[in-house]
């Protein structure tokens, strides 16, 4: 009985100091670094588990005092002249070397459970103003060929902050990568990178979390990583505890099968607040069936005329073709594999005719494209028109098309600024009456610039379908082209 009035005393005390820590914490006019802020936060990691009214709103206090402390030495480092001084602050922050020795556990557990040789892309999703994880990384992985990392980040000054501060310490755009977005935002890029990490306090509750996971492993490549950083025991309060659990119905239901519902991730005596750490892969690629996404431009040429039965073969998954011109290849006239989608090339005052007459006579016409690269010049293909001149044709030649069911493609700009600059013209001159069902994307570059292009693309023309009717990375061999197509076509599959 002595024991038990004991017990129950100091977990009174418990209670108490803990509750009187949340209610100066959420009374404080500023949770930025001072001894009295420091003191407050010492005393939450002694808590109680039995505190569950105020874990929410307390880890919500704990994230903003986090972001607050990593804004001030954000700020200390940006504050030095020189790259030098800029490193010697940031190497002087309160817990640089506990980041040091848990990535360097992370790439340790990594390498004996990994067969890739080598993993290169990482993505940081809340990286915050102060991107230490990524900076560690890029660090401790400099002599092994160097890392990319791409730092995502929901609050725009966070992001704004964080890409000056890399910068400041020698970083460039080959090493580090910055974009504003959460794990609900269509424009989140994860594909292609072979190690996913999830901060902390990204999903504060275990709903918030598991939808957190669920989305990112939808995003990322098959195969792919994701770390998940979590706590445990009493530190609970602080940060949300990861459970095997949660992450096994977010990911895949078989994924964690040989664990017990009460399993936790390992212990690590490295971190003294962020402890946890499991890995887990990404979700299994697409199959590789036909889909009805992938079409073909292609234009038969006479004298290799046994090119044309490979697109219609038996093995072949393409579904649609495109020739640049308003009526179809003579060379499929026989096919019922591709369906021809016609395209308005240039300025023309026969294509509403043209397609029309084919729909009468009975062809299969659901969509058209338009005006190709109409931003570019016509040296190099482009159709060099107008954006109010092209907004005429549209209405002339385009639009009537509607009426009889068919879904019209916005004019395919090139993957330059100007495409944006362009297409954004054009819907001024429309002034509305230019019934745009899809986008089309044109993009010449390696695969990193074009899921980076199509992200942008997404996050302009919102709820909007994306059809990419041409790209290819131009400068590369024969090898590193079918890497390129492999990574390209399992992206688009994913994408919806």
């Amino acid at each position: 009985m002595v024991h038990l009035e004991a017990g129950e005393k100091c977990a009174a005390h418990l209670v108490k100091e803990i509750s009187t820590c949340y209610l100066q914490l959420s009374q404080s006019s500023s949770l930025s670094p001072s001894p009295q802020i420091n003191d407050l936060f010492q005393k939450l990691v002694l808590m109680h588990p039995r505190i569950v009214n105020i874990t929410t709103p307390l880890r919500c206090l704990c994230s903003d005092g986090e972001f607050e402390l990593e804004r001030y030495w954000a700020e200390q480092v940006l504050q030095k002249e020189s790259q030098e001084e800029a490193v010697a602050t940031l190497l002087n922050f309160t817990y640089y070397d506990n980041y040091t020795d848990l990535i360097r556990m992370e790439m340790n557990a990594l390498a004996s459970s990994v067969t890739k040789p080598r993993l290169r892309k990482f993505a940081v999703i809340g990286s915050g103003p102060l991107p230490l994880t990524s900076i560690c990384l890029s660090r401790l992985l400099s002599g092994q060929g160097g890392a990319f990392v791409h730092n995502i980040d929901r609050d725009p000054w966070a992001i704004s902050k964080s890409a000056q501060l890399c910068a400041r310490l020698g970083y460039t755009l080959e090493q580090m990568r910055f974009q504003c977005a959460d794990v609900h935002d269509q424009r989140l890029d994860l594909y292609g990178s072979d190690v996913v990490y999830l901060a902390g306090l990204v999903g504060i509750t275990e709903d918030d979390k598991q939808d957190a996971i669920s989305r990112i492993a939808r995003q990322m490549s098959p195969g792919a990583l994701l770390i998940l950083r979590s706590a445990h025991s009493l530190r609970g309060l602080l940060y949300p505890i990861v459970n095997l659990v949660i992450v096994s119905l977010a990911l895949v239901p078989d994924l964690f099968a040989s664990q017990r519902p009460s399993d936790r991730a390992p212990e690590s005596p490295y971190f003294d607040v962020v402890v946890n750490i499991f890995v887990s892969y990404g979700t299994a690629g697409p199959s590789q069936t036909s889909s009805s996404k992938r079409g073909l431009v292609y234009v038969p040429n006479a004298k290799h005329p046994h090119d044309d039965s490979i697109w219609v073969s038996d093995s072949s998954d393409l579904t649609w073709y495109y020739n640049y011109d308003s009526t179809p290849s003579p060379a499929f006239d026989n096919s019922t594999k591709l369906q021809f989608v016609p395209m308005l090339w240039g300025s023309s005052t026969t294509f509403l005719d043209d397609v029309t007459s084919q729909i009468k006579k009975g062809a299969n016409i659901t969509y058209v494209l338009t005006l190709n690269e109409p931003d570019g010049q016509s040296s190099t293909g482009g159709s060099a028109i107008p954006a109010d001149t092209a907004a005429e044709t549209w209405q002339r030649e385009v639009e009537p098309l509607k009426k009889l069911g068919v879904k019209l493609g916005a004019p395919a700009v090139t993957g330059a600024p100007s495409g944006f600059t362009w297409l954004q013209n054009f819907f001024t001159a429309c002034n509305g009456h230019c019934s745009v069902d899809f986008i089309p994307v044109h993009w010449y570059g390696n695969f990193e610039g074009l899921a980076s292009h199509i992200g942008q693309v997404r996050g302009t023309y919102k709820n909007m379908t994306i059809w990419v009717t041409e790209y290819a990375d131009s400068d590369a061999s024969l090898k590193d082209s079918q890497s390129f197509y492999n990574s390209s076509s399992q992206y688009f599959d994913r994408l919806e």
